[in-house]
């Protein structure tokens, strides 16, 4: 039994003593990860000594690269020159053939003023690249970094000799443009997108830093002969689609639709691309090349994979189209409604076509003004079962704005409340909450309804938040100043009635408080919500009347530039006054730079100077 007990101590003697031994390098590992760890914290700080000295035991224990850089990342920011070129000699050494250290001595040598030996070591870098490339793109990389940018091209250029390193056409674009050669830049991108599709966002994402929407722009015009040529040259899909990029930039729809229309039948593409552009064109309120994306989809028959879609977007489009204008007559409206109507009997009251219907409702309530007609389309749509929930959502918004109309304020409510509720983090949810939020303010609830605002600024819908805002500052700007809320209840209430298309009544409303609060902050609003009465009225003369009192009398108040812009619009379409509405786009340019409108009146300036 003693024998026994003798050697399992002995056993156990052994165990520790092997287990203490595994465990040293693991711990010694460990220590060093933490040193290097804190020489890392350190140089990111800005603390070159203590950096510098954990740097220097780290390499003189493990002779790594990683710590070399480190350690001579401290002595460069600290400018102890001798020490570096110390450092650089000794690591050299044992990597001769390494040519991204060369470039280290190489620099050392020029920050020491001996330009002669530097060249001989910069000399030796390129024949050690010709010799192994695979260090071009560290050395080309140290190159750059030491701002050395046209001898970092020349590295480039080697291992392009490669044809499996064409992504160095990348980081060579990017020295060009440093270096201020923009059409080296462009060339090398267009090369490098020719050969490598995956990189056609990325540099995308990089040429939109260097063009703007303005054509006559000199990057824009260098940029799009380039293009024009190696389209011609090449021919290549890429080459194309950077092209029609190039258009959209410019906000040139019609040329990007004619550019894409032809990739499509040339390439036998699916119309994706067509729809696409469609879309962005709506969101510039391009409609005409729109409509000329969707007709041509729909013409292509039922075989095309976005034929119903386009079907369905030519409404949405024609819908959209007489909102935004000023010369909208009621058949117009009339006229639409039998165009939604064929087209729900053609295509049918499905899932499928349920916004259409929805649409239809909007139509009929705000713009022919025919409650019935519209209580019954929407009625007819949320009984869609099949419908997604986000569809069902949508027609309850309508279902709900028409209950409004109908002054049912508390069936309203109701409604937008369960779409808040359902889609409380969706965008769908926020739409609801601020309708929901206007009702407040339509009944004078003007703290409740700020509340509801407040959150909806943070909206991700830029729309809903930028309305959210809009709402919110006209709340705050015009009850701050009073000790009552009786003029702004005036104004809402007023609101709600053109709501509700009672446009004389809410008129006459409006001009109670021009007649009783002479010199109310609120005169320019109340001056603007009248402007569009009148609008609706189609008496453009008397609008007009209108904005010419904001730009007279209240050329410093925030509505200043909606008012010249709306002026420009009415010189130009329906008076026929070019030369007024110039000088107003003109003065927008100069007076609101800041101007959500400043893009399109610098495009309508142009367009009326060249006429």
């Amino acid at each position: 039994m003693h024998f026994r007990m003798n050697i399992s101590k002995a056993m156990k003697t052994k165990l520790s003593l092997l287990f203490i031994s595994l465990c040293i390098p693991f711990l010694a590992l460990a220590q060093k990860d933490n040193k290097a760890l804190l020489a890392n914290q350190f140089l990111k700080s800005g603390n070159y000594t203590k950096a510098s000295q954990l740097y220097n035991n780290l390499y003189n224990t493990h002779k790594s690269t990683n710590y070399y850089q480190g350690l001579l990342n401290c002595y460069l920011a600290l400018n102890n020159i001798q020490e570096a070129e110390k450092l650089v000699k000794k690591h050299s050494k044992k990597y001769s053939k390494n040519s991204s250290v060369l470039v280290d001595y190489a620099h050392i040598l020029i920050l020491s003023g001996e330009e002669r030996k530097a060249q001989k070591k910069f000399d030796q870098v390129f024949e050690q690249l010709e010799i192994n490339e695979q260090f071009v793109g560290i050395t080309a990389n140290k190159l750059t970094k030491y701002q050395y940018l046209e001898m970092a091209i020349k590295a480039y250029e080697i291992g392009l000799r490669n044809p499996s390193k064409g992504s160095f056409r990348f980081q060579m674009a990017r020295i060009y443009g440093q270096l201020g050669d923009i059409e080296m830049m462009y060339e090398n991108y267009l090369t490098l997108i020719i050969t490598n599709k995956a990189y056609l966002q990325s540099v995308k994402t990089t040429l939109g830093r260097t063009v703007n929407n303005d054509p006559e722009n000199e990057n824009n015009q260098l940029l799009k002969a380039l293009l024009l040529k190696n389209v011609q040259q090449y021919n290549d899909e890429n080459i194309n689609d950077l092209l029609i990029w190039l258009f959209i930039q410019e906000k040139n729809f019609e040329a990007a639709y004619d550019q894409e229309k032809a990739l499509d039948q040339r390439l036998g593409l699916d119309q994706k691309k067509v729809f696409e552009l469609a879309s962005i064109c709506r969101k510039n309120k391009a409609f005409t090349t729109a409509l000329n994306c969707y007709n041509y989809i729909v013409e292509l028959g039922t075989l095309s994979t976005y034929y119903l879609d386009a079907q369905l977007a030519i409404h949405q489009v024609q819908k959209e189209v007489l909102e935004s204008s000023i010369e909208t007559q009621p058949q117009d409206w009339l006229d639409l409604e039998a165009d939604f109507i064929n087209g729900l009997n053609k295509l049918g009251r499905t899932s499928y076509t349920i916004l259409l219907l929805r649409d239809l409702a909007q139509i009929q309530a705000f713009q022919i003004h025919n409650i019935g007609k519209a209580s019954t389309s929407i009625q007819e749509a949320l009984t869609i079962s099949t419908a997604s929930s986000e569809d069902l959502a949508e027609c309850k918004l309508v279902y709900a704005d028409i209950l409004l109309l109908q002054n049912e304020i508390w069936d309203a409510i109701i409604y937008y409340s369960q779409v808040d509720k359902a889609f409380k983090h969706d965008l769908l949810g926020h739409e609801a909450k601020f309708r929901r939020a206007k009702i407040s303010y339509y009944q004078g609830d003007f703290d409740w309804a700020q509340a509801q605002l407040d959150v909806l600024k943070k909206s991700t819908s830029k729309l809903i938040a930028n309305n959210a805002m809009e709402l919110s500052l006209l709340i705050q700007d015009n009850l701050n100043l009073d000790t009552t809320t009786a003029t702004m209840e005036i104004f809402s209430r007023a609101d709600l009635l053109v709501y509700q298309n009672k446009l004389n009544e809410a008129y006459n409303t409006l001009d109670s408080i021009v007649i009783d609060y002479q010199g109310h902050s609120l005169v320019d609003e109340v001056l603007f919500k009248q402007y569009q009465i009148k609008i609706a009225q189609s008496k453009i003369e008397d609008a007009s009347e209108l904005l010419d009192q904001i730009i007279n009398f209240y050329s410093f108040d925030i509505l200043a530039d909606d008012a010249k812009f709306a002026q420009a619009q009415l010189q130009e379409t329906y008076f026929k006054n070019t030369e007024r509405a110039t000088e107003l786009y003109q003065d927008i340019m100069t007076n609101h730079q800041d101007s959500f409108y400043l893009s399109e009146s610098r495009k309508r300036y142009r367009v009326l100077r060249q006429e």
